[in-house]
């Protein structure tokens, strides 16, 4: 070590510091990618999270639904039971023929027609007419 000059310890010392300030902006450089890598893995897992918690209240919106549709088709039919028996039973059957509804006439379903539309109109019209 004594035979070391001034020039070969400020060039290790040079040397040193170079490469320190490379490692440190080395470092830096990927780091900030890691941690942007990592934000980017975070937001994805909690995106993720979200969607499964929307599709786990949409199933329930929908088995709920699904329940009180089935729940009021029935009521509805107990209704209609329970309001065609007293009609029955509490009118007697001159009272519903003078109800308004049952002297409509019906509607009567007629055949409907086989036969296919004509590509062209009855007698002559537009431009051409005679």
């Amino acid at each position: 070590m004594e035979h070391w000059s001034n020039e070969i310890w400020l060039a290790i010392v040079s040397a040193f510091l170079i490469g320190f300030i490379l490692g440190y902006v080395v470092l830096r450089a990927t780091n900030a990618n890691v941690q942007k890598q990592h934000k980017l893995e975070q937001d994805l897992k909690s995106a993720a999270e979200k969607i499964d918690q929307q599709k786990d209240q949409l199933e329930q919106h929908f088995q709920q639904s699904a329940a009180l549709l089935s729940t009021l088709a029935e009521d509805y039919k107990k209704l209609y039971t329970h309001l065609a028996k007293s009609s029955e039973t509490l009118l007697p059957d001159d009272a519903q023929q003078k109800i308004e509804f049952f002297k409509q006439p019906q509607i009567e379903n007629k055949p409907a027609k086989d036969d296919q539309p004509k590509d062209y109109s009855e007698g002559s019209s537009g431009l051409l007419k005679s």
